[in-house]
């Protein structure tokens, strides 16, 4: 048996052409078992890999790939070629071999078996050979075509506007993720580098900072400075995405940071404190004194009583619950009501009315509420 190696042309295929000698003498059966065993699996060999073609992806209609003639070292004429595997990318000249692109492109993208972008994609066919002079049964001849990337998708963003909500008690060097960018090309033509631009308020603020894990880049927003939410509540910047191919391809996208807000100021009333009359048949929730922010009303939450007697006083507190609405169903929200003696700090007064004392429970800040009986 001897075998030799050809190339086609151009190097586009490689193809084996394998001769059986006839024995020279007496042979053991075992031997020629195992001649015939490698014989088998070298045909198979070159059944399904002898032949590769290398192409760019999208090429235009009417592109040669290759010549199954020339690469298989057959006459150029006398044998019939029918593409059996392959259709619609690709068509196959009957008389020639000659493998052409079709009118429909090949998208490295769209191939179902290509979605991997860490390894090669291949485009699979296969083609029947009829030896039209000696008349013999069709031949198949497999190979694949390696597709190859081009940049031909741009980098995109999730949604054109990116929104990152920041606490404004951040401390400075924190780190928040910023959505990523996707690229349906491969690993080199894909997302290589993100940039940051920031306005004038912004760039002594915030910062870049590009992570990579197993090749994929990740943007980050650093914060360089402090925040104040009372100061300014949200920043728009751009975020743009860069590909790695050549010329690069990019986008852009809005990224606004939105300040959150957190509790670092204590409440504040313009006066240390407020005088209001009541009436002594007012029901309960009747409005009393509203502050001049319009957030905190102060009504009654039990009947005003007027104690003539002068061992009975009434004293009123004010509180605020949880909601700050006092048509709420789920709360009272602000109240007044009569407060149980004694209290250190409340004052005894006169029995037309009493004054109170409202302490914010964290910063200790009060302001006095005097109530007048009419």
């Amino acid at each position: 048996m001897r075998e030799e190696a050809f190339s086609g042309v151009g190097g586009r295929g490689i193809f084996r052409r394998t001769e059986v000698l006839p024995l020279q003498g007496p042979m053991d059966l075992p031997v020629v078992l195992f001649l015939l065993w490698g014989l088998l699996l070298d045909l198979l060999s070159g059944a399904v890999g002898g032949i590769l073609y290398r192409m760019h992806e999208e090429q235009p209609p009417s592109t040669l790939i290759g010549s199954l003639a020339a690469d298989q070292g057959l006459p150029d004429t006398g044998h019939l070629y029918k593409l059996e595997v392959g259709a619609p990318y690709l068509r196959v000249d009957g008389k020639t071999g000659d493998i052409f692109t079709t009118e429909i492109p090949i998208d490295r993208e769209t191939l179902k078996d290509c979605r991997n972008k860490g390894k090669p994609c291949f485009l699979e066919f296969e083609v029947s050979v009829t030896d039209l002079i000696q008349n013999q049964s069709p031949r198949l001849i497999e190979g694949r075509i390696e597709v190859q990337d081009i940049n031909d998708n741009t980098p995109q963003f999730p949604s054109p506007v990116l929104t990152l909500s920041v606490p404004e008690n951040t401390h400075v060097g924190a780190l928040f993720s910023i959505p990523l960018a996707t690229d349906k090309d491969t690993e080199r033509n894909g997302v290589a580098d993100y940039t940051l631009t920031a306005g004038p308020e912004a760039v002594a603020l915030f910062g870049l900072q590009v992570a990579e894990d197993r090749g994929e880049k990740l943007p980050q927003l650093i914060v360089l400075g402090s925040l104040d939410r009372e100061r300014k509540d949200s920043y728009d910047l751009t975020i743009k995405a860069v590909d790695g191919g050549n010329p690069p391809r990019y986008s852009s996208a809005l990224l606004r940071v939105v300040i959150a807000d957190a509790n670092d100021n204590a409440p504040q009333f313009e006066k240390s404190s407020y005088e209001a009359e009541v009436a002594e048949n007012s029901p309960v929730g009747h409005s009393v004194l509203q502050l001049p922010h319009r957030r905190v009303t102060f009504s009654t939450a039990n009947p005003v009583q007027d104690q003539q007697d002068s061992s009975q006083q009434s004293y009123y507190d004010s509180g605020l619950e949880e909601s700050e609405t006092p048509s709420s169903k789920s709360s009272s929200g602000p109240r007044i009501g009569p407060l149980a003696l004694p209290e250190d700090h409340y004052e005894r007064t006169t029995p037309d009315g009493s004054i109170g004392e409202m302490e914010h429970p964290e910063t200790g800040r009060q302001f006095r509420l005097l109530l007048h009986l009419v």
